[in-house]
C-alpha cells in the first residue's frame, strides 16, 4: 500500500512541475529545475530504484540550499528590489521546504521495501521519527493551502496545492 501512495504522489508532483513550466509570465528556471529534480527522485524511488534514496536526499537538500542562496532577497542591493521580491519569498520558502520534506521522506522509505538500499531502524525511535515526519507533512500541507489561498494566479495556486498534496501522500505511506 505505501508503494501505491508513493506512485499516486507522482501525479500532483507532475502537475506542479507542469504549472511551473507553463508560467510564462515569470520565468523561474531554478524553481522549475528543483521541481524536476524532486519529480525524478520520486519516479526513481517509486519505479526504478537506480539511485539510492540517500543520494536523492543529499541532492534534494543540496539543491534546496543552493536555491535558497540563489533566490535570497538579501542578494538584491536596493530596498525596492527587496520589496518587489517579497511576493516571491513565500514560493521560495515553499519550494525549499518541500525539497527538504521530500528528502526526509526519501530517507524514511529506507526502512520499508519501497526503497533500494534498504536499511533498518528498530524500536520506538522509528515510530517517533515517522510521527514527526507525518506532523511535518501535515504542517507543510497547511502551509501549502495558506499559500494557495493567498496566491494571485491559478498556476501558483495549483503548484502550491500540488506540492502539498504530493508531500502528504508520501507521508501517508508511513501510516500504512
Amino acid at each position: 500500500m505505501p508503494e501505491i501512495l508513493h506512485a499516486w504522489a507522482l501525479a500532483p508532483a507532475a502537475i506542479g512541475t507542469c504549472c511551473l513550466a507553463a508560467d510564462r509570465g515569470r520565468v523561474r528556471v531554478p524553481e522549475l529545475l528543483a521541481s524536476i529534480l524532486m519529480l525524478v527522485a520520486m519516479l526513481d524511488a517509486a519505479l526504478a530504484h537506480a539511485v539510492s534514496n540517500v543520494v536523492w536526499a543529499t541532492l534534494l537538500i543540496g539543491s534546496a540550499i543552493a536555491l535558497a542562496a540563489l533566490r535570497s532577497p538579501r542578494r538584491r542591493r536596493t530596498r525596492a528590489a527587496v520589496a518587489a521580491a517579497s511576493a516571491e519569498v513565500g514560493m521560495l520558502v515553499h519550494t525549499t521546504v518541500g525539497m527538504v520534506a521530500m528528502a526526509a521522506l526519501q530517507l524514511s522509505m529506507l526502512h520499508s521495501g519501497t526503497a533500494a538500499g534498504a536499511g533498518h531502524v528498530h524500536g520506538a525511535g522509528r515510530g517517533l521519527l515517522d510521527g514527526l515526519l507525518i506532523v511535518g507533512a501535515i504542517a507543510y500541507g497547511v502551509f501549502s493551502a495558506v499559500l494557495a489561498a493567498r496566491a494571485h494566479t491559478r498556476l501558483d495556486r495549483a503548484q502550491d496545492v500540488a506540492m502539498g498534496a504530493s508531500v502528504c501522500l508520501m507521508a501517508a505511506g508511513l501510516i500504512l
